[in-house]
């Protein structure tokens, strides 16, 4: 963390807990909003199913009724769960701006355009057809300048006659300034075992060889120099870098491309959490979830010791 719990304690009590007492307050005024226009049409909807199913309806009154049963059912759940999935974006999209500048960085719900490209030419992120991105998140720490943002990637795939989506990637893409600046490009990707070959297919770069056992078994790596690639991972930056994994309990891959190291940590879960809009917000267990995953952010400078006097 940025600071001592206790500091973030006093900022809870001075202006989170108002904000979110005020966001509880428009909470359930949305929700009542919504359940009256709501309840009124699924409820018809629900009546038409009975009615068309054990009513006697049958031939053109039968489907006509179904037909518009279902459409009662869809367009009540659009006036429920529009109005609370627009106040749950806007506020969580406010709360996140306040945590995250109290700890002196940077927040957009957007993520800027093109903030992948240096993660695909590092062959960093799995194959994918459809992706989401969010909470980007900038600024300094320990001294170094970093950005990431949340991503989740998935796959086509087709099942039961019908395309369907498989999760392969959800979880942060981080961008960190390094003290130097390589001429070569070093990857390391997740040991496949017996799949390494298919799996590490067009990674740019040769394998690089190296005696550390330990990160042998996790890391496979690769380099377009070799003699940068071993300056890169001395005996004492594997270490640390096996120590990160260990910390994040989460499939991790890097990459240095020029002044940047890029991490993809595979958490297979969402960060920075947001409460939901169907409970009361003034629960706290998704602000300290929030904390925790904000403090990764100074784990990661920390445990790979990226300040700027550190060489490797």
């Amino acid at each position: 963390m940025a600071e001592p719990a206790e500091g973030f304690e006093r900022f809870f009590e001075r202006e989170l807990a108002p904000f979110i007492e005020e966001g509880e307050a428009e909470r359930r005024r949305v929700l009542r909003a919504a359940l009256t226009r709501g309840l009124p049409v699924l409820a018809l909807g629900a009546a038409g199913l009975v009615f068309g199913f054990l009513g006697g309806a049958t031939g053109d009154m039968g489907s006509l009724v179904q037909f518009g049963s279902f459409a009662a059912l869809a367009a009540g759940g659009v006036l429920l769960t529009t109005p609370l999935a627009r106040w749950s974006r806007d506020f969580s999209a406010a709360l996140s701006a306040r945590i995250f500048d109290h700890f002196g960085y940077r927040y957009s719900a957007d993520v800027p355009p093109g903030f992948l490209d240096a993660f695909g030419a590092c062959r960093l992120l799995p194959s994918h057809d459809r992706r989401s991105l969010e909470d980007h998140v900038e600024g300094e720490v320990r001294g170094v300048p970093f950005a990431l943002a949340e991503a989740t990637l998935e796959r086509r795939v087709r099942r039961d006659k019908r395309d369907d989506y498989d999760l392969v990637f959800r979880g942060l893409l981080a961008r960190y300034h390094f003290p130097k600046r390589f001429a070569g490009r070093t990857i390391l990707r997740g040991d496949q075992g017996m799949f390494n070959a298919l799996g590490h297919a067009g990674v740019p770069g040769e394998r690089v060889r190296l005696e550390d056992v330990r990160f042998e078994k996790l890391f496979e790596v690769f380099s377009s120099d070799q003699v940068e690639a071993r300056y890169l991972l001395t005996p004492a930056f594997m270490e640390r870098f096996v120590a990160l994994a260990d910390k994040v309990k989460a499939p991790i891959e890097a990459a240095f491309d020029g002044d940047k190291l890029l991490l993809a940590i595979n958490g297979r879960r969402g960060y920075f959490s947001q409460p939901s809009p169907w409970r009361d917000i003034r629960r706290s267990d998704h602000i300290r979830a929030f904390v925790e995953d904000i403090a990764l952010i100074g784990e990661i400078a920390e445990t790979l010791k990226l300040d700027t006097v550190t060489k490797v």
